[in-house]
């Protein structure tokens, strides 16, 4: 009985000590933050198109750089996208990309849209976002995705960043690991 208790306590103790980790930085005075300290990722979707979306907040220091090296910035960025496109069961490309720096928030913001992610047969659609969840090592289920009527969300912490990711479909859904599915 003892032993089936050990185990049965085991997952929750990992979930507590990987949800500590994740626990807001210390307070550090405001020049001294370092390196990406929040991320918010939506895409919605519309038509066979999903416009994706993600702004990133920085350390003073990152953003400097990035906002003196902006061409660096958003080739770095372009490559490390359109490499998670390719892991996908069916791979996505990406166009229309757009970028802009905020420098009272210290954000970046990066557009893109992500096209041959979706495909449609008569009024049914089914989408892959294997090439979102598996560059941030998420999946829909097991990270437990909150659903909603049209919608997927999370709220976690993807290396040490907290993170926000909130997906918007044009009807109400059903889903997978990777997948998500509606009708007309």
């Amino acid at each position: 009985m003892l032993r089936r208790g050990v185990s049965l306590c085991l997952p929750l103790l990992i979930l507590l000590a990987i949800m500590g980790s994740c626990a807001a930085p210390a307070e550090v005075p405001s020049g001294e933050v370092a390196g990406e300290i929040q991320q918010v990722v939506e895409v919605e979707v519309g038509g066979l198109v999903c416009h994706y979306m993600c702004q990133s907040f920085w350390g003073e220091a990152e953003f400097s750089d990035y906002l003196a090296n902006q061409a660096q910035f958003k080739a770095d960025f372009k490559q490390d996208f359109e490499q998670g496109l390719t892991q996908s069961d069916r791979p996505a490309s990406a166009s229309d990309y757009s970028f802009s720096f905020d420098r009272a928030s210290r954000s970046t913001v990066s557009r893109c849209d992500v096209r041959d992610a979706i495909t449609k047969s008569g009024n049914e659609y089914r989408a892959t976002f294997f090439w979102l969840l598996t560059p941030l090592g998420l999946d829909f289920i097991d990270d437990d995705f909150q659903e909603s009527e049209t919608g997927l969300s999370w709220d976690g912490c993807i290396n040490n960043v907290p993170t926000t990711i909130t997906l918007k479909f044009p009807r109400p859904i059903g889903h997978c690991h990777a997948h998500v599915w509606w009708s007309e």
